[in-house]
């Protein structure tokens, strides 16, 4: 564990301590710190991924799901080769 001096605006501590209790308020900051690094890191990872899915030679999104629940159906319909 390391301690570490934060600088808040004003009216952001003034809040925190009408809320927070005194001995809660590390554990408050952390949680807070860890959740947006979360969504730092969700950020990132969208961005990385940017570009990776080409909609050409594609249908529209809700007709490839229709195709894949009918293919899926198809193969579970008792009779078919692969239902087993």
């Amino acid at each position: 564990m390391a301690r570490m001096n934060v600088v808040f605006k004003d009216t952001l501590l003034e809040e925190m301590r009408e809320l927070v209790p005194v001995r809660q308020r590390s554990e408050f900051i952390e949680e807070a710190v860890r959740a947006r690094l979360a969504q730092l890191r969700q950020i990132k990872a969208v961005e990385a991924a940017a570009g990776a899915w080409s909609s050409e030679g594609r249908l529209e999104p809700s007709q490839e799901i229709q195709e894949v629940r009918s293919a899926w159906d198809a193969r579970r319909a008792p009779g078919s080769p692969e239902h087993g």
